[in-house]
């Protein structure tokens, strides 16, 4: 049995994280963010949200998230779900989309 993966989006204050976290508490499935979820994920993620940061292009911040997208679903969403756990993530593709 695969698991399934639950996004939740919105805008910043929103209140989406602590939506997040009492989703998967209540169904016991795995909390994970984006951009983050993993280490080379924090990292870019404090890259990108570094307001003292080197003013990065649209592009370089689009792709650096992608890159962070990339290893939390390979180390993080793919494993969970293959093994049957349910999955709920602050944020996903939805906001690269938006």
């Amino acid at each position: 049995m695969t698991g399934y993966l639950i996004t939740v989006e919105g805008p910043d204050g929103s209140g989406k994280s602590t939506q997040a976290h009492l989703l998967a508490d209540h169904l016991g499935a795995l909390y994970t963010r984006e951009p983050g979820g993993t280490e080379l994920g924090e990292k870019l993620r404090d890259m990108v949200l570094d307001p003292n940061g080197e003013g990065l292009s649209d592009r370089a911040e689009a792709l650096m998230i992608a890159a962070a997208r990339a290893q939390h679903v390979e180390e993080v969403v793919r494993p969970a779900i293959e093994q049957g756990k349910n999955v709920v993530s602050d944020r996903f593709i939805e906001s690269s989309v938006a």
